[in-house]
């Protein structure tokens, strides 16, 4: 018996030489009786090392798994076939995949005997399709992770797969567009005419035509664009196995493009509208753009200017030098704005010139555009400057010819009431003490208003005088017609030379200076007694104050202005009214004028 199982596993064996399987016979007690060489590999054991062992002492890593299923064999007498083995491989290097049967032998009585066992060896068709699986899952994975849209369509436009962004974006699975028409499914389902395109596309990919647009598709909370794109597949026949549609969304493109287009449709309505010219130039002196006011301003047409160089706008006096200055600005670009009296001329298609002032905008960072310049056509300006001129140097002429006028005048009026001066200094000659008193108040008066007067014609502005000025010059004169002497001072600590008045003014404010000076040097110094008299002049809120006091030995209580015999307390009152002012009379160590009024010209 012993020899005939022997035989037979020879050969097997044999067999086993040219076939991928791996052959043993196993006793009742699942020793090993022989096994071939594909198996003992498999097994990681020599082929000497596995007869006479069990099975559990030769792969006692594989126990737990294998002894059951042979015990199963021996205890019921059926096979168990086609059973996968997958082994580490003890000699082996990586997985190996195994098709295993367990056989039960019997002998001549049908009395179990053994068990074969037959391995074959599936590793390769394993690896393959492993790696195919691979393959697909980390395409899948790829393709789930990818932004871009793809899917897999059969020949007549069927969905059959496709990658997870659409699908989730639109708030569907797999199955709810699967064996759908592509046009059929829920994204083209927002417009007849969009779904009519795809379906227009597929017709033309089975003709072999890829097509790419975009296109808008409904998503779950939104519709989107799409830049689409559908290509057949051809297997190596040359026969078309399935379509391939993808797409990108672009929404946030087209919007900023479109943006971007209104933006530019606003700044050429801008730039198109603008009163001004405006040129923009490169950095090699070429105009690139030009708006319809420069076009109008040169006599060109739309495009016309484009390319050209920025001298063509210029005289020919200025073109040999120009591109000098030009590239000067650009190594040290600024803005230079309009106005700064520079005389430009500029040159129209015609060869005329006309008169221009013009602006320089530096444009950092702008290829297309280094320069913007600003054109205005000051023709009209020119011309109103020169009549201007014109009327300025006619109205000159006659202020000249004026001022001449009241030169004379004012010159003539002084000399009269000098000569008036004069008679009453002659008149007083002989006359009595009451009488020559009368008369010489009178002359001070004569020449107070010709002080004015001789101001005004030495100032040359018979607008104003300067009152400052006017009231130190008339207190010298009070008391060189009164005293002639030098028993009295003046003081004008406190003098704002800032404060004028106009004529209608200073003559009663010299007036009235003039009656309260002499009456502080004719009464409040007897005897010829040293005394001093202080003027101050300041101005508060475009209110004017005029102080004029003295030591002496004070205005009676008796006397107020405007009463008693004397003229100039009589006349004091009248000039106030004439100045519009208010005064206050202290009596207090001397006496005080404070008179308040307000400058005719604020």
């Amino acid at each position: 018996m012993e020899s005939s199982f022997e035989l037979k596993a020879l050969a097997l064996d044999a067999l086993s030489h040219t076939l991928p399987t791996g052959i043993a016979v196993l006793d009742k007690s699942f020793r090993y009786i022989s096994i071939n060489s594909i198996l003992a590999e498999f097994n990681g054991v020599a082929i000497e090392q596995h007869l006479g062992r069990t099975v559990a002492e030769v792969l006692p890593a594989m126990a737990e798994t294998i002894m059951p299923m042979l015990e199963q064999v021996r205890d019921t007498g059926k096979a168990l076939l086609n059973f996968s083995v997958i082994g580490d491989g003890t000699n082996n290097s990586g997985h190996s995949q195994w098709s295993g049967s367990y056989i039960p032998l019997f002998n001549a009585e049908q009395q179990l005997c053994g068990i074969a066992v037959v391995a074959l060896n599936n590793t390769m068709d394993w690896f393959v399709q492993q790696t195919r699986k691979d393959d697909l899952d980390r395409l899948r994975k790829i393709l789930d992770n990818m932004f871009t849209f793809v899917g897999i369509l059969s020949p007549d436009g069927t969905l059959l797969d496709s990658n997870s962004p659409p699908l989730m974006l639109a708030g569907l699975t797999l199955d709810q567009v699967r064996h759908k028409k592509f046009w059929d499914c829920f994204w083209w389902q927002h417009d007849t005419e969009s779904a009519k395109r795809i379906e227009k596309a597929v017709q033309d990919a089975r003709a072999g035509i890829i097509s790419r647009f975009d296109i808008t598709a409904q998503m779950k909370d939104d519709i989107v664009i799409i830049d689409f794109m559908l290509a057949p597949v051809y297997d190596d026949n040359q026969q078309l196995s399935f379509l391939v549609p993808s797409g990108i969304e672009i929404t946030s493109r087209k919007r900023s493009e479109q943006e971007l287009q209104d933006s530019e449709t606003r700044f050429r309505r801008v730039f198109d509208s603008t009163a001004d010219g405006l040129v923009s130039i490169d950095s090699q002196g070429l105009i690139t753009l030009a708006n319809t006011r420069a076009l109008q301003m040169f006599g060109y047409e739309a495009g016309q200017l484009t390319g050209l160089p920025i001298e063509t706008l210029l005289p020919e006096r200025y073109q040999q030098h120009h591109p000098q200055l030009r590239q000067g600005f650009m190594l040290a670009p600024t803005t230079r704005p309009m106005g700064q009296h520079r005389e430009l001329y500029a040159k129209r298609k015609d060869n005329s010139e006309f008169p221009v002032e013009i602006g320089l905008t530096y444009l950092e960072g702008d290829k297309k555009a280094a320069v913007l310049a600003t054109i205005t056509d000051v023709s009209a300006a020119k011309e109103a400057q020169q009549n201007l001129q014109g009327i300025i140097d006619e109205k000159t002429a006659l202020l000249a010819e004026r001022t001449l006028l009241l030169n004379e005048v004012h010159h003539r009026v002084k000399n009269n009431l000098q000569i008036v001066s004069s008679l009453l200094s002659l008149r007083s000659r002989g006359a009595t003490p009451e009488l020559k008193q009368v008369l010489l108040e009178s002359q001070l008066r004569v020449r107070t208003m010709a002080l004015t007067h001789q101001l005004l014609y030495e100032k040359r502005d018979f607008s104003s005088v300067p009152l400052a000025n006017y009231l130190r010059q008339l207190c010298q004169l009070v008391r060189q017609t009164l005293t002639n002497a030098d028993f009295i001072s003046f003081d004008f600590a406190e003098m704002d030379e800032q404060i004028v008045l106009a004529l209608e003014q200073a003559i009663p404010c010299g007036l009235l200076a003039t009656e309260i000076l002499t009456n502080s040097i004719k009464h409040a110094f007897p005897d010829h007694q040293k005394g001093k008299v202080t003027l101050a002049l300041t101005q508060s809120e475009h209110r004017i104050t005029l102080e004029i006091g003295d030591n002496g030995i004070g205005l009676p209580e008796s006397i107020e202005l405007g009463q008693g015999n004397s003229l100039g307390m009589q006349l004091i009152p009248a000039f106030i009214s004439q100045l519009g002012a208010q005064i206050e009379l202290s009596r207090h160590q001397g006496t005080l004028y404070s008179i308040h009024f307000s400058s005719t010209r604020e």
